[in-house]
């Protein structure tokens, strides 16, 4: 893994059509990711977190890290974690999340680089545990950022992916998709004031595999152990695997 800095490191991969757009809303993305699904995107976080509970790692990888939430409270669960590295397109995103890491004091033992998860500047082998929340589905190509993080994962690694989903029970279903469709992107258009960023999510989540779809995804790329755990009525599913 690359060396330790407290500084982002810049990268040539860009997708300036969908990344600028997180530039955008950076300085609200925070306040709105809990206040639009009313504290859960903290909860499921943690669920994350519980994954991991018990096990040691020394290296870690943490790909599309926006604000470094999920990087920071693993960095914070695994005190042998001693290089850990977010990576991230958006550059407002991660200045946020460098704020967050010096006001932790955990600048020795995190870094965070602007790059792109389907060419990661991660060596090969190098990493024992990979995270991405709610990123995957923003990729231009599902399978190829899978196949980057099985080439920088080290055998016996793991990964765990938290990305949207759709629930399965029909009334449920119908709530959640009114609102994902019509109350979502108003109230996050208000507040960000870009509708585009609050539209574009009810899209993506509306269109990616999910559930065994995604699993089949997962083992095609090489991963085993592979599981899907849904959570809050399958709004959001834990994917977790081994290499």
């Amino acid at each position: 893994m690359r060396s330790k800095t407290d500084t982002i490191i810049n990268s040539d991969h860009s997708r300036n059509n969908v990344w600028s757009m997180f530039d955008q809303i950076a300085h609200r993305y925070d306040f709105l990711n809990h206040s639009l699904s009313l504290g859960q995107d903290i909860l499921w976080r943690r669920r994350v977190s519980k994954y991991i509970s018990g096990k040691t790692f020394s290296t870690f990888l943490d790909i599309a890290t926006g604000t470094g939430d999920q990087l920071i409270r693993i960095v914070n669960k695994v005190n042998t974690i001693q290089s850990a590295v977010g990576v991230d397109m958006s550059r407002n995103m991660l200045n946020i999340g460098l704020k967050k890491i010096a006001k932790r004091n955990i600048q020795n033992r995190v870094a965070l680089v602007q790059g792109d998860a389907l060419n990661l500047p991660i060596y090969s082998d190098s990493v024992e545990l990979i995270t991405i929340s709610f990123g995957i589905r923003n990729v231009i190509d599902v399978s190829k950022s899978l196949d980057e993080m099985f080439r920088v994962m080290k055998t016996e690694g793991m990964l765990i992916i938290l990305e949207f989903s759709i629930p399965q029970n029909t009334l449920f279903r119908c709530f959640y998709l009114f609102y994902l469709r019509n109350i979502l992107p108003i109230i996050g258009s208000f507040i960000s004031g870009n509708k585009k960023a609050y539209t574009y999510l009810n899209k993506t989540i509306e269109t990616f595999p999910y559930g065994n779809e995604f699993c089949k995804i997962m083992k095609q790329a090489g991963f085993t152990k592979i599981t899907a755990k849904p959570l809050t009525f399958g709004i959001a599913t834990i994917y977790c695997a081994s290499k």
